[in-house]
């Protein structure tokens, strides 16, 4: 981000600093873009990393439905990846609720990816920060609301985790790790609806949430799937769009 004089970078920080030279957001980009793949691709790290994407996916039904003055909320979320968010509210709101469980995960991916570049791209800690932060507020929130030993485990290690950044990482590797895990956020959470797809397409979905919106509503499942892809790859078209310009 800058020559690391300004900064106090020191040690394993300051050296990356210096290896990046000249080419620091492509190289922090090509290994985040590995990392995520690692995190999401292979079916036995899926089995577990997959986990956070699942938390994501609830934590957007939870939190539209608070928008919505839904009230007692709870998450649970399963080894196999299946969750479920419960909560009390007005009838009228559960369609609103429903959609917004598939498109959180891509939506914050590419929130933290965002903050990512611009503090790079700014020479500016404050929205790698804000991102951790966020990160961090969202988790103690979010304790409050998890059932069971996957998702309060998981919210403990992701508080863990950004408790850690803030205190101890260096620049770069805060930046590096933004990337990381919204790329991981967006691609688990493309993958969670490509196999929402394969589900309805083989008529094995009759309980998830695009079938529940396609009860609710006029639109038929196959139309809140095709709203899911469009929300999910918007992030990633915008990408192109900017860069052909």
């Amino acid at each position: 981000m800058d020559d690391g004089t300004g900064t106090g970078l020191t040690g394993a920080g300051a050296a990356l600093l210096e290896r990046l030279a000249g080419h620091e957001l492509w190289a922090l980009g090509a290994a985040a873009v590995v990392i995520a793949a690692v995190l999401v691709v292979p079916r036995g790290v899926w089995r577990v990393t997959g986990v956070w994407v699942t938390m994501i996916h609830e934590l957007g039904h939870a939190l539209a439905g608070a928008l919505r003055g839904r009230t007692s909320m709870r998450i649970r979320v399963n080894a196999d990846h299946s969750g479920l968010t419960t909560s009390s509210g007005r009838s009228d709101s559960v369609a609103w609720t429903s959609f917004w469980g598939y498109p959180a995960p891509p939506l914050v991916g590419a929130l933290l990816v965002g903050a990512g570049v611009a503090g790079w791209a700014t020479g500016s800690s404050t929205w790698p920060t804000v991102a951790v932060v966020a990160i961090l507020v969202v988790a103690v929130a979010a304790l409050l609301l998890m059932r069971g030993a996957i998702a309060v485990g998981s919210t403990l290690a992701t508080l863990a985790g950004a408790g850690a950044l803030l205190a101890w990482a260096s620049e770069p590797i805060v930046i590096l790790v933004l990337l990381v895990v919204g790329l991981f956020e967006w691609a688990g959470g493309i993958r969670a609806i490509a196999n929402l797809t394969g589900l309805h397409a083989r008529r094995r979905a009759r309980d998830s949430d695009a079938a529940v919106l396609g009860r609710l509503t006029p639109l038929p499942a196959f139309v809140w799937i095709t709203i899911f892809w469009l929300v999910a790859l918007a992030p990633a078209a915008g990408v192109v769009a900017v860069a052909v310009r």
